[in-house]
């Protein structure tokens, strides 16, 4: 047998064993550990670990893959004998062993687990509901090619994006399957790629068979799982939590053409105990467009591409940008940003998405001014500089 035929065996016998015990749904396994060739599968009912996630943060955050220690401490606080698979190839990262993440990537089908930061963005096609059925077919392919089309592009000029998307009947939620702060700033250029493919389509398309979209992305929390097809959970994931609601709130109130940007606040990766924001997100997602000049959109390489946050200016020494609060139909408050992006070929077309701050007049939100200090500026420069040292 050829190392990938035992790979391939080794995970087939891993999945059929899981999903002996998985029993629909009825249980979920919440970690696992290894010793030589022998797989131990934490694997609890799942509404105990439901119940237990207060007291017990693992079942949900951090590592599924644990050393024997630990391991043996989760199944004791779950009152979970561990169930144990003998695989025909080792574990491990040497040659001829069977790779961690892949396992990982296995097991992660049949649990559930929360990501505490990730940008996330939505799409939603104006007037869906009124369009004909072959219309709204070809809208939704349309809208899925200018997805497909943002991956492609990026790792022409090497950024590596793997984008995950979850339909909401009328468009997408879309994300970036990897985590991290350069992981989201991908995922936020992913944003204005395939707003740009959709307006290249638009100008290039048959009325009606290319989508008007509106478009809001933010950064927080989530929870993925697989929904279950047949007798297996499928092979790609669903993502829910407040990230998803936040978007959708957002998405309610946003105009045709406009991108709202959520207002967050993430830690910056590699330096405990610090954050960036949203203006500051955006200086940093600024500054990694720089390695898309040249990058083909449409016909013609691009000369230009600027993004920024309607209503900047600097005065008396203080930063600021023109925020909005959303009010949902729960009575609840959500802030954001209205965002303007501007592309350039060396064919001088010149593309611009977003509305400008003159077509707000019929954009529901309170307005509010977000202040930033030249002190806080300059604090927060240093430390994207440490961030980025530490990285």
């Amino acid at each position: 047998m050829s190392y990938r035929e035992a790979v391939a065996e080794s995970l087939r016998e891993l999945d059929l064993a899981i999903n002996a015990t998985w029993r629909l749904g009825q249980y979920m396994v919440v970690g696992w550990s290894h010793e030589g060739q022998t797989v131990h599968l934490c694997v609890v009912p799942t509404q105990r670990v439901f119940e237990a996630s207060v007291t017990v943060p693992q079942v949900f955050q951090g590592q599924r893959h644990m050393a024997s220690e630990p391991f043996l401490n989760l199944c004791t606080d779950l009152q979970a004998r561990p169930a144990r698979i003998h695989l025909p190839l080792p574990v491990g990262d040497g040659r001829a062993e069977l790779p961690p993440a892949v396992i990982d990537n296995l097991i992660r089908r049949y649990s559930v687990t929360r990501t505490g930061h990730r940008a996330v963005m939505l799409f939603d096609i104006v007037g869906f509901s009124r369009a004909s059925s072959i219309e709204q077919v070809a809208q939704l392919n349309s809208l899925e090619y200018s997805i497909n089309g943002a991956t492609k592009k990026l790792r022409q000029v090497g950024i590596e994006v793997e984008l995950a998307r979850s339909t909401v009947g009328d468009g997408f939620y879309v994300w970036n399957r990897s985590t991290g702060l350069q992981a989201d700033i991908s995922t936020y250029i992913s944003l204005i790629l395939i707003l740009a493919d959709n307006a290249r389509a638009l100008r290039e398309g048959q009325k009606g068979f290319v989508p008007i979209l509106r478009a809001c992305f933010t950064i927080g929390p989530h929870y993925s799982y697989h929904q279950v097809e047949g007798t297996s959970p499928r092979g790609f994931e669903y993502i829910v939590g407040e990230v998803t609601i936040t978007l959708a709130r957002l998405i309610s109130k946003t105009l045709a053409n406009q991108v709202l940007i959520g207002a967050f606040r993430r830690p910056l990766d590699n330096v405990p105990g610090r954050e960036i924001d949203t203006p500051m997100f955006m200086t940093q997602a600024a500054a990694a467009m720089a390695r898309l000049s040249g990058l083909e959109v449409g016909d013609y390489p691009l000369t230009e591409l600027r993004s920024y946050l309607t209503g900047a200016e600097l005065k008396e020494g203080r930063y600021g940008v023109e925020g909005f609060k959303i009010q949902d139909k729960h009575g609840y408050l959500h802030e954001c940003f209205n965002a303007n992006v501007v592309l350039v070929d060396e064919m001088g077309t010149r593309t611009e998405l977003g509305i400008k701050r003159a077509e707000l007049e019929k954009f529901e939100a309170e307005k509010f001014r977000y202040d930033l200090s030249a002190e806080q500026m300059v604090k927060m420069f240093a430390q994207m500089r440490e961030a980025a040292t530490a990285g």
